[in-house]
């Protein structure tokens, strides 16, 4: 008699999809990929039961954490205040400098000599005229009313 064959893939399609083929779990520590998972295991129990070197390891953080908080310190400089200047001689000199540009100042003095030609005269320019709004007047009919 022929012997049964022991390892088939019949049904295990059925039995992989039961519970969903799933994604495998992304590893926490890239460093630690493809390590032995029983050495990890039992680092995992040492680091557990290790008090002495837990008192270590903090005390090197908090060094850690002093030297972090030093350097930042040295690395952000305080701010230097800037003295405030008016607002009033920059425009002037903003003027100055318009006035002066080879080709912007042909154009503004031309536009200084309109605008201050207006500001001496009190009539107002001809091609400005103030446009009247229609009144608008409502009128209600006249109904006589109850005694």
């Amino acid at each position: 008699m022929a012997k049964s064959k022991n390892h088939t893939t019949h049904n295990q399609s059925r039995k992989w999809h039961r519970n969903g083929i799933k994604k495998p779990r992304s590893q926490r520590y890239e460093s630690l990929k493809g390590v032995d998972p029983k050495f990890l295991r039992h680092m995992r129990f040492t680091k557990k039961h290790n008090k002495k070197g837990l008192k270590k390891m903090q005390a090197n953080n908090a060094k850690a954490m002093s030297a972090r908080a030093e350097a930042i310190k040295a690395l952000v400089k305080p701010k230097v205040v800037k003295p405030k200047v008016s607002k009033g001689p920059t425009h002037k000199l903003t003027r100055l400098a318009l006035i002066a540009h080879p080709k912007l100042g042909k154009r503004i003095r031309s536009y200084m000599a309109r605008v201050l030609e207006g500001v001496g005269s009190k009539k107002q320019n001809p091609r400005f005229k103030p446009r009247q709004r229609p009144q608008l007047q409502l009128r209600l009919p006249k109904v006589p009313r109850p005694l």
